[in-house]
């Protein structure tokens, strides 16, 4: 198996119950794939930090 199977690079990916949990650990991982990660809860200082993890790790997101 390669790397490029789970590549994704120019894709969005909407995640919800991001702030925390097992929908972090999806997010932290998608943004390390190369998706650009939409991070979602509703605590939005929650959105925001996880959003600092992504982009401080070479990802892109926003909450």
């Amino acid at each position: 198996m390669t790397d490029t199977l789970f590549d994704l690079t120019d894709r969005v990916a909407l995640i919800t119950g991001s702030s925390r949990g097992i929908g972090r650990a999806i997010a932290r991982q998608m943004a390390a794939r190369g998706a650009y990660v939409v991070v979602s809860s509703r605590n939005q200082q929650a959105c925001e930090a996880v959003v600092s993890e992504i982009t401080e790790a070479g990802g892109e997101s926003i909450g």
